[in-house]
């Protein structure tokens, strides 16, 4: 174990005073040996951090904040937070997809995909650590719903049969007013499934949406009119 200088010293005074040395040998530096902190990394470690590609499912007409840094990796030879630095649509893109660093969350990026947008398409972001970037792609698989059929049901007054189409989403459909907005009711309408509705109106305007990762996506919309009222 290595003493202090002070105490060196005063050990030193000690022995002087206890007995009387013939010769006293020079004292030994002090000074501490140079050191240089070995590294902490690994053999090839990446000066870069390191963003790993996503991949997502989404529906047309839809906007959704993607948490893509969340399985990216940060390097040792780099400080700071990973954070998302860029984000990269090419122009065959554009007219599908729409894509930012979320404004409300500055770790995701959002995106919000055409009513028309289908089939699967990509974007690139940065990921920056202190100056360090790098760039990695993200894919979007992006599903497109198929609006309900509408329809008056033959020899039954003021009854409207809505048909679900699509094999693998439950559609909420809400009714109304087509002047004022004022919604009358709302039903959902299971995958696959049809359902009759009452309606009180002439003529209504409806709407059929889904709720997906908070975001209200549209199916279709459209009215019914010369609809027949029930009798008193």
């Amino acid at each position: 174990m290595s003493l202090r200088p002070s105490t060196i010293v005063s050990t030193l005074l000690l022995c002087l005073t206890a007995t009387v040395l013939p010769v006293l040998a020079p004292a030994p530096s002090l000074a501490a040996p140079s050191l240089t902190a070995p590294s902490l990394a690994a053999p090839g470690a990446s000066q870069r951090p390191v963003p790993n590609a996503d991949s997502y499912t989404v529906l047309s007409s839809g906007g959704y904040a993607l948490p893509v840094l969340d399985n990216d990796e940060t390097s040792v030879l780099s400080n700071g937070e990973l954070t998302l630095c860029g984000v990269t649509v090419d122009e065959e893109t554009q007219d599908l997809l729409y894509a930012e660093i979320d404004r409300d969350d500055p770790s995701r990026v959002y995106v919000e995909t055409s009513r028309t947008a289908y089939g699967r398409v990509t974007f690139t972001y940065d990921a920056c650590q202190g100056d360090r970037r790098a760039t990695t792609t993200v894919t979007v698989t992006i599903i497109r719903l198929l609006p309900p059929t509408v329809t008056k049901k033959q020899n039954r007054r003021a009854k409207l049969l809505v048909e679900n189409p699509n094999t693998d989403a439950t559609l909420l459909f809400r009714w109304g007013s087509p002047r004022t907005a004022t919604a009358d009711g709302e039903k959902g309408v299971g995958a696959g499934r049809r359902k009759t509705i009452k309606v009180t109106r002439t003529r209504i305007y409806w709407v059929a949406y889904v709720r997906d990762q908070g975001s209200i996506v549209i199916a279709g919309d459209g009215t019914v009119n010369k609809i027949r009222k029930a009798r008193r």
